[in-house]
């Protein structure tokens, strides 16, 4: 299949860009693995359409947007992408908006039935209607974890304990530069109203150290952590639980932007003003630039639609400049909360030989340490001595942790991580013996 331009991901990102793109005469396919529109943020009931802001809602019905939902792109080459479950599209111009995953930092028993991360129980509130559980803690850090234990108390869950691992004393100094940004100050404010008409009074300088339970969680751990997230002995108290959902924030979605050869700035996709990659006629918008919010997704997605349509030989009645303020003052908001929350290394300290690092493979911290031991120097040489990464999930969930770790004891600047791969999602093998399918 032949387009002008495909837009790689229907979450908020992607519909912007693809409706930016499509207005202005440009014929889009629109592709994304889930198989309905609105990506993680504006995630659909599976029972049936749900809300989707209508200034997105249209992209289902635009005449200009071709969509290709519940494939996902395992491959992506010279601006052509391969979709699992058979065929291609070729495109004069790429979009790439393929959001992030979600940042956990393992502990004694997070590999336990009923432990999942906050972003795994909000989607399961808002697609299927169901709580994770009904005695539920939500801790990690960052400014993700208020929505979801808000989500979830008005969901019915009792949640017992909401719980910031970054102190509050040195997150106040930063938290002043708020007052610039009145609209988010509200929104926390009205999460925060929402967990106090529960009886729920978020506690900082607290971390989830482990978690105890037989055939699943029962009980978790959770002490006191200084500013560097190492556990304060002394201070750990057991909370009965039958889930506990924990999230240190998310990291960009790397596997088709590498397979492009995009150039990486600061842990994220390069891109000038107008979201153009270094690769002639691939553009990214959304989290594959930085975590930065739904509102900076949306702008960055308008301008590389509008970006995109000039590329393409289109002219596009909107030049971008609201977009591109909103790129400004979006991106200043994410700089704070990155003072605000930044990732410590002390929850290395709760790890024992035999705590799980890679739940798919069960690889223990204690293989970990001995592939170090043994002269591994970066994250992929440890996956390569002990199977860590190398289980369903390809790394998504253990390899930014490893990273992490490995850099923590080696103290090397640039130890790699394990995003760099051929296949970006796995795909049954017969799909990748059909030469037609690579070849379409």
């Amino acid at each position: 299949m032949r387009t002008e331009l495909v837009v790689v991901g229907a979450g908020p990102a992607g519909l912007t860009a693809a409706l930016a793109a499509a207005d202005a005469g440009v014929a889009v396919t629109l592709v994304d693995g889930n198989r309905s529109l609105g990506g993680q943020f504006y995630r659909q009931p599976a029972s049936g359409p749900g809300t989707l802001p209508a200034r997105l809602a249209r992209a289902a019905t635009h005449p200009g947007i071709a969509l290709r939902l519940g494939s996902p792109v395992w491959q992506a080459h010279d601006r052509t992408v391969h979709l699992a479950g058979g065929g291609a599209v070729t495109a004069d111009a790429v979009v790439l908006a393929t959001g992030a995953t979600e940042l956990s930092f393992p502990f004694p028993g997070w590999e336990l039935p009923g432990v999942v991360t906050a972003g795994a129980a909000q989607a399961l509130l808002k697609g299927q209607g169901l709580l994770v559980g009904r005695r539920v803690l939500v801790a990690g850090s960052g400014p993700f974890l208020l929505p979801v234990a808000a989500g979830l108390a008005r969901g019915g869950a009792g949640v017992v304990g909401l719980f910031e691992a970054t102190p509050l004393r040195p997150a106040a100094r930063s938290a002043l530069a708020g007052v610039r940004h009145p609209d988010k100050v509200v929104e926390a404010l009205s999460y925060l109203k929402t967990l106090a008409g529960k009886g729920i009074r978020p506690r900082s300088g607290f971390a989830v150290t482990a978690c105890e339970g037989v055939e699943r969680v029962e009980r978790a751990v959770v002490s006191r952590v200084d500013r560097d997230w190492r556990s304060v002995p002394g201070t750990e108290q057991r909370i009965a639980v039958d889930a506990v959902c924990v999230s240190y924030g998310f990291v960009p979605a790397l596997e088709l932007p590498r397979a492009l050869g995009c150039r990486e700035a600061d842990g994220a996709v390069w891109h000038d003003d107008g979201q153009a990659t270094d690769v002639p006629g691939v553009l990214v918008a959304g989290e594959t630039t930085g975590i930065g919010g739904v509102r900076l997704a949306e702008a960055e997605g308008e301008l590389a639609g509008l970006s995109a349509a000039r590329l393409l030989g289109h002219r596009p009645a909107r030049r971008g400049a609201a977009a591109r303020q909103t790129v400004a003052r979006e991106r200043r908001f994410a700089k704070l909360l990155g003072r605000l929350y930044p990732a410590r290394s002390g929850w290395l300290e709760r790890l024992r030989p035999q705590t799980v690092f890679c739940r798919c493979e069960e690889t223990t911290w204690g293989d970990v340490q001995a592939a170090l031991e043994l002269g591994a120097v970066d994250a992929r040489s440890v996956k390569a001595l002990t199977r860590c990464g190398m289980g369903y999930c390809q790394g998504r969930v253990c390899g930014p942790p490893l990273a992490a770790a490995v850099a923590a004891r080696t103290g090397g600047p640039s130890v790699g991580d394990l995003q760099r791969r051929i296949i970006g999602t796995p795909v049954p093998l017969g799909e990748l013996a059909d030469p037609d399918a690579l070849t379409e």
